[in-house]
Formats: C-alpha cells, sequence, structure tokens
C-alpha cells in the first residue's frame, strides 16, 4: 500500500500526485495493516491516575538547569524531565554551541550527532569547558534512529541531545531522512521515549528561508516547547525566543553574546547597544522597543539624499518596508515635507527589528531631522505609533520603556498624548499629539 504523508489518504499504486488533497511527491509505501477491531470490541481500560496526588516537589520533577540564568527563564525555570524540546535556528547561529554548553552543564548528557564526528565534537566541547573545566558527556555519531533509540531508553542519560532530526533515518518509514514522514516518525518517537523515560530530550532543527522551522507543522505541535535562536551571523548579539511553551511563558526573550567561551548571558543590552553611539548627527533618534516583557534601548538611523533618478529609492534594515511607505506617506501628505523628491535609507542599530509601531516616531524623527540636516540632542528618546491622519497612538507597557529610559539617563522622552501617564523621578514627559508639532521644532 502507499500513503499519503500529508492527508494519510491509502492507495494500492504509486503515482506522482495525490488525487485526494493534491500534493505532489507524497505517496510513500507503507505495509498493509489488518483491519483493526472496532471501538467497544471488548479491549482492556487504560489504567487511571490521580492527578492530585503527584507531588511536584519529587525529586523526579525538579527542572533541570542550562546554568544559565536567562536561557531558565526563557524555559519557565529550566528543562522540565521528559520534555521534548526544538531548538531552531539558521546555519552558524550557534545551536549546536548553546546546546553543548547545556550538556556540560547537565552532567551525564548523551549527544547524538548525524552530521559531525566525535573528534569534530570533542574540540567543541574542550573549548567551551575551558581548560580545568569538566564534562561528562557520552557521544554517538550515527544517522540510524533504531540505535539512538535503543542508547537513550538502555542508559538513561541525564539529557539527551539530538542533532539533527533531518538525520535521523526511522527504520519503519521507506523514505530519505529528513522527508516529511521521516521527521514526523522519529518526532513521535523521541516523544514518546521522554515520556516513558522521563529523560529530556533537545532536538535541533533546521529551518527555511523564510526563517521558519523545516519540515510539517505538525513537528511544532507534538513536542513541549519550540525555541528559536535568532540573530546575525556577522553580528554578535544572538536572542534566543520561545514560541510554544507547555511548561511555562512564552514572554521571555534571552539576549546572548557570542564569545570565545560560547554564548554568554548580556545583563544590561540596552547599554551594549547604545555604548557606541557617535557624536550627534542628523537623522538619529533612539527609541525603546519590547522584546517580550524585555524592554531594549536602540538607535534608528535615518539618511536621505536627493533623487538622480524618475524614482526615489527607499531602503530599510530592521524595518518593513511597507511600514516604511506608510510613514514617507504620512511625512509627505500631511507635513508637506519632500520625500518624493529623495532617496530615504533607514537602519535600526544593532540587527535587531523595528516590528512593533512603538518605533513610528522614532523613525518619523529621524528622517525629518536628516531633510532638515538638524540634530536631536542624545538626551531625548521618542516612541509612539503614527496614524495615518499625523496623530501619535499610545502603545502598550509605557511604563517599562519609560523606566528603562530613566535607567540609561535619558532626560527627555516624546511620547503619546494620554492620560495615566507613569510617574519618573528624573525623566521629563512631553506629551505628543501629532507629528506635525515635533517636525515644527525639528525644522527650527
Amino acid at each position: 500500500m502507499f500513503v499519503c504523508t500529508e492527508c494519510k489518504s491509502r492507495s494500492q499504486k504509486w503515482s506522482g500526485k495525490c488525487l485526494n488533497c493534491s500534493a505532489w511527491s507524497s505517496l510513500v509505501e507503507a505495509p498493509d495493516e489488518k483491519k483493526k477491531k472496532g471501538l467497544g470490541g471488548g479491549g482492556s481500560a487504560a489504567p487511571l491516575v490521580a492527578l492530585q496526588d503527584i507531588s511536584a516537589s519529587a525529586p523526579a520533577h525538579a527542572r533541570l538547569s542550562t546554568k544559565i540564568a536567562s536561557v531558565d527563564e526563557v524555559l519557565g525555570g529550566g528543562i522540565v524531565p521528559g520534555s521534548l524540546v526544538l531548538l531552531a535556528g539558521e546555519p552558524g547561529i550557534g545551536k549546536s554551541t548553546i546546546v553543548m554548553q547545556i550538556a556540560i552543564a547537565a552532567r551525564g548528557a548523551l549527544y547524538v550527532s548525524g552530521e559531525e564526528s566525535a573528534d569534530q565534537v570533542s574540540l567543541r566541547m574542550k573549548r567551551l569547558a575551558g581548560p580545568g573545566g569538566k564534562a561528562d558527556i557520552k557521544f554517538i555519531g550515527t544517522t540510524d534512529f533504531e540505535e539512538v533509540y535503543n542508547a537513550i531508553k538502555t542508559h538513561r542519560p541525564t539529557l539527551a541531545i539530538v542533532d539533527s532530526v533531518q538525520t535521523m533515518r526511522h527504520p519503519d518509514v521507506p523514505s530519505e531522512p529528513g522527508n516529511v514522514a521521516q521527521i514526523r516518525a522519529v518526532a513521535n518517537a523521541l516523544m514518546d521515549l521522554a515520556n516513558q523515560t522521563g529523560v529530556p530530550i533537545i532536538l535541533i532543527g533546521h529551518v527555511t528561508k523564510d526563517g521558519s522551522v523545516a519540515g510539517p507543522k505538525t513537528l511544532e505541535h507534538l513536542v513541549d516547547v519550540v525555541i528559536a535562536l535568532e540573530g546575525e551571523r556577522s553580528d554578535r548579539l544572538r536572542f534566543m525566543r520561545c514560541f510554544k511553551n507547555r511548561f511555562g511563558p512564552t514572554d521571555e526573550v534571552a539576549v546572548l553574546e557570542m564569545l570565545e567561551n560560547g554564548l554568554q548571558p548580556v545583563a544590561d543590552p540596552s547599554g551594549l547597544l547604545l555604548q557606541e553611539r557617535s557624536l550627534p548627527v542628523p537623522g538619529t533618534v533612539v527609541t525603546c522597543l519590547m522584546d517580550g516583557n524585555r524592554p531594549i534601548l536602540v538607535e534608528i538611523q535615518a539618511l536621505t539624499t536627493r533623487t538622480t533618478f524618475g524614482f526615489p529609492q527607499r531602503r530599510a534594515v530592521g524595518v518593513d518596508t511597507g511600514r516604511l511607505q506608510i510613514l514617507l506617506a504620512v511625512l509627505g501628505r500631511r507635513m508637506g515635507l519632500p520625500v518624493d523628491q529623495f532617496d530615504v535609507f533607514v537602519n535600526v542599530v544593532g540587527g535587531l527589528s523595528a516590528d512593533e509601531p512603538a518605533a513610528d516616531l522614532a523613525i518619523c524623527m529621524a528622517i525629518a531631522s536628516a531633510l532638515a540636516d538638524k540634530t536631536i540632542p542624545q538626551t531625548v528618546i521618542a516612541f509612539g505609533e503614527v496614524g495615518l491622519s499625523g496623530e501619535i497612538r499610545r502603545v502598550k507597557n509605557m511604563d517599562k520603556r519609560l523606566k528603562e529610559a530613566e535607567r540609561q539617563g535619558f532626560k527627555f522622552a516624546l511620547v503619546p498624548a494620554a492620560k495615566n501617564f507613569p510617574t519618573t523621578k528624573t525623566l521629563k514627559l512631553t506629551p505628543i499629539a501629532d507629528i506635525k508639532s515635533v517636525l515644527e521644532k525639528i525644522e527650527k
């Protein structure tokens, strides 16, 4: 029999296209299963467990610490025993580095790699453990999932790491590693194994061109925790975000710095991003972005040059180009700025993405400052959403943004005009009703 990996429909012969769901190359060969008995045919009932009698303080339920405080916060306090964690990220972003650091902290971990040899993994372990560091890590280099399954079930390590799910070959699925059916079968087997043995398993996954987790969507639904390591490979900062967590919140983010001894937490990301600010120049404004529950101050830069061709260029790094077009239309139509005569380039310093409306006011101020060739004092911070009529709208988490700006030594904050402003000690708040009043001061 041939089974479709997308809709599970069955066919007696292979075809390039599934006749049920129209998916291409989705039919894989599978043994013809015998017809099962119907429900209520005399089968035994599953045993019942009283959840109230299970003690959450038992040693078997203690979370496994990664020895990196910010990573533990992202995981909800550590790795839960018997959980399946999916770690995704682009090639070279630091996935193997962070899991090796976690394995060193686990004391008795099992590292399974289908991509690297024992010598290669050993070099990374010795570099991260340090000259006098000790690491109790066992290694298996294979792509045969049956060997991996039996090793975890027999040895019961404190932590198991599988690098990566796309390299494992399940013996019951007649297809190549990395296939949708292979990934689903491997993940299902690992989930059952983690529940039976209580061994936490970290599963490393690849990502697609658009940055999403590679493989079927059921992979993300199946695992307990989905975390992603993001950032630019050329930059030193990495961001670990949690997209799914059955044992904790999903609004935490860990800011890590790539150093020689691995990924280390950054206690003050705002200070790190602002410490290299140059002298005041036109087109630079600081704003506050919320990454989960963490406020981060970033610098918005804008550069304008007179258009030499018929159509002005709009280029942005860290800012959505569509949002930039809308803000330029507001500046041109409502404020009368000659944006149609200039090429506009916008950049967010540090490799972050200003993907929330709170950065609208700072982007508009930076563009207006560049057009007028007027500098904005470095003690000023601005955040607020800009509407199509030029009004400034309130954004969420204003208290956290203002406290972070005050902690970094800013003196003035341009904020949306709203009631019930949070109280600050050294930060002077200036309510702004519309963008026109701000731009008039910049032009003067």
